[in-house]
């Protein structure tokens, strides 16, 4: 994907005076110049809402709950049957899956049905729209399937690169692919071909996107990212504390605008020279992308819940975004309305792996008549299962760590949720022992308008052993399924830092862990991470150690520290590594991972940090500062 354009727009030289003057006399009279605001967010006394998860591209099974009748939403010819009742779908219509473009057809439609008939149908945002409409979607592996990427090319361009796939063909297959055609579902190496230029044909990608958001990214900016009905809010991912506050006619007018601002800037990244900085869009605790609401303990975050629920005026909050695998006893899995609901039936997390790509259990939330049902299908579910990871010894050294990473086979891989670089969460196995590991590929590095990296990670690491620090796990360099990436150990039988202040746990040795603390503070600054990130300090159950994960977005060419950060303390083994630091040897060690700013702005970082300390041990006594 070429680089998005970096600024805001350029304005013509001039523009006729007539113009300008009606332009000026619409703000003073307060007229708006969008109708995004005009577009309903909110409906209250609608008898019945039939609400569907993520589809990820799975036509078949969406018609299949649809038709179903104690869903009843569409007959056997495909045409609306509910009558007055309103249809949710919760967003993530595409990628894994091979259908994303006949699902929207097939929504387009039926909002004109539904609405004829006095119903609505409600297409939210997700996070894979975002990603589409943005165009990142196409860094992930996995994410645009080649028949997703083919339904939304220009005709003239897949024509092209089909030509051109069969101009490299033996005589023979070539032949009988003029003559017959070519079959995407039957022919492997058709579907390698698209993977890569998936993958590295800068043109198409851009001809996939620029022709995708034409007419259904168009459609997209259309829809809501979160809708009340009755007194039930319905979004993709979940509102945190901070979001319930806001009204929801402006969450869903600024994401439309961020949205609408980057698919102009991929259309036209000419008209644009600086860089586009989006606050809702891409933002890990936005909309389309929190997990709170699935991942929070329910008894210590209960209170949140119910503050967040008096905030939007709401008795529930339904959500998708989050796959649970459903394990109910016997060997076909059904959701019900137990496996889906949290914090005492306020919550409703309805992913439950639709698509083929997660097994495919169909499920439906109803809500009629003020109660809430769930419609779950076992016939079409297979039983899901994943290798029994065992807790495993620990090895001698951080080396042996990275020996056994860099050798041990990978036997086994599935997506983890962790934001928006999804990496993967292998299994090992070498020498009968097994390991799991973290396994991310995206390589976007700076320049790029939204950087993260693989190799930041790598830095980090290299960083951390140079200062004599073990807060980031071992993570090494590795190719899997032919993709390059970084394999960081996991680390097992731990939680969160969140976690650990939600359950009040206190530690065995409190000025160690004190002092690992302050540490990891005074390095994610050296960095340029976000300081007390507790979603990403992990604390060990065994020993209570301290681990930092997730520096893919770190290394920020900036000579100050980050925002928020105030160095307090710092170990005296850490504070004589960094009086100790030698430039050369820095610059070696990070070449690889890093660019020559980014190392310059690191120097410069480390000796504020060097500056700030001693200003401290001057003013408060080393006594009190170093520990």
């Amino acid at each position: 994907m070429p680089e998005r354009s970096r600024g805001w727009s350029r304005q013509a030289p001039c523009r006729p005076l007539k113009g300008l003057f009606i332009l000026l006399l619409l703000i003073l009279l307060h007229v708006p110049l969008s109708p995004a605001s005009e577009i309903p967010y909110a409906w209250s006394g609608v008898g019945r809402v039939v609400a569907v998860g993520d589809l990820h591209g799975d036509y078949d099974r969406f018609v299949f709950i649809l038709s179903n009748p104690e869903v009843g939403v569409i007959d056997a010819d495909l045409r609306w049957t509910a009558g007055t009742a309103h249809l949710v779908q919760l967003g993530d219509i595409m990628d894994r899956g091979p259908d994303a473009r006949k699902i929207m057809d097939l929504l387009m439609r039926l909002e004109k049905e539904a609405e004829a008939a006095g119903g609505l149908v409600h297409v939210l945002i997700g996070n894979h729209e975002e990603m589409n409409i943005t165009g990142i979607a196409l860094d992930y592996p996995q994410y645009v399937t080649p028949e997703q990427f083919v339904s939304f090319l220009p005709d003239g361009v897949r024509r092209s690169l089909e030509a051109a796939y069969i101009a490299r063909l033996p005589r023979d297959r070539r032949r009988q692919a003029e003559a017959e055609g070519l079959d995407l579902g039957t022919d492997e190496a058709l579907r390698a071909y698209w993977q890569r230029v998936i993958r590295h044909d800068r043109e198409a990608r851009l001809a996939y996107v620029n022709a995708f958001n034409d007419l259904y990214g168009s459609w997209l900016l259309t829809k809501n990212t979160i809708i009340k009905i009755n007194d039930v809010v319905y979004l993709h991912g979940g509102v945190n504390e901070h979001y319930s506050k806001r009204p929801l006619r402006e969450t869903n007018d600024l994401m439309r605008k961020e949205l609408e601002e980057f698919r102009e800037r991929i259309k036209s990244p000419h008209r644009y020279f600086r860089p586009f900085k989006p606050k809702l869009v891409y933002a890990p605790d936005g909309p389309v992308w929190f997990r709170g609401l699935t991942t929070h303990i329910e008894g210590t975050a209960q209170a949140e819940v119910d503050r967040i629920l008096d905030n939007l005026g709401a008795r529930a909050i339904v959500v998708g975004h989050s796959y649970l695998p459903v394990n109910n006893a016997g060997s076909s899995p059904i959701a019900t309305l137990e496996t889906v609901s949290r914090f005492g039936g306020k919550v409703f997390v309805i992913d439950t792996g639709i698509s083929e790509f997660y097994g495919g259990l169909p499920a439906a939330l109803i809500y009629e008549d003020g109660r809430f049902e769930l419609w779950g299908e076992t016939e079409e579910a297979a039983a899901r299962s994943s290798p029994v990871v065992t807790r495993p010894e620990p090895l001698a050294s951080a080396k042996a760590v990275e020996e056994f990473l860099r050798t041990a086979k990978a036997m086994a891989r599935k997506t983890a949720a962790a934001g928006r670089t999804e990496p993967w969460r292998v299994t090992l196995e070498k020498d009968g022992v097994t390991r799991r590991a973290m396994f991310k590929y995206i390589d976007r590095r700076r320049p790029h308008p939204l950087p993260d990296s693989y190799r930041y990670e790598l830095a980090a690491y290299d960083l951390a052993k140079y200062l004599k620090l073990a807060f980031v796990p071992p993570v090494i360099e590795r190719e899997i399924d032919g993709i390059p990436g970084s394999l960081q150990v996991f680390v097992e039988n731990a939680i969160s830092e969140f976690d650990w202040k939600e359950q009040k746990l206190a530690p065995a040795r409190p000025a160690a862990f004190e002092r690992d603390r302050e540490d990891l503070r005074l390095f994610e600054m050296l960095v340029h991470e976000e300081c007390d990130n507790d979603r990403d300090v992990l604390v060990s159950r065994d020993d209570q150690r301290i681990y930092r994960v997730d520096f893919s977005e770190a290394f920020a060419p900036r000579k100050s520290l980050p925002p928020g950060c105030e160095i307090r303390k710092c170990s005296k083994d850490l504070f004589g590594k960094l009086l100790g630091w030698d430039r050369k040897a820095v610059f070696l060690l990070l070449s690889p991972h890093l660019d020559k700013e980014e190392i310059e702005a690191l120097h410069s970082r480390r000796d504020l940090i060097i500056r700030i300390i001693k200003r401290l041990i001057e003013t408060r006594g080393e006594g009190h500062v170093l520990i």
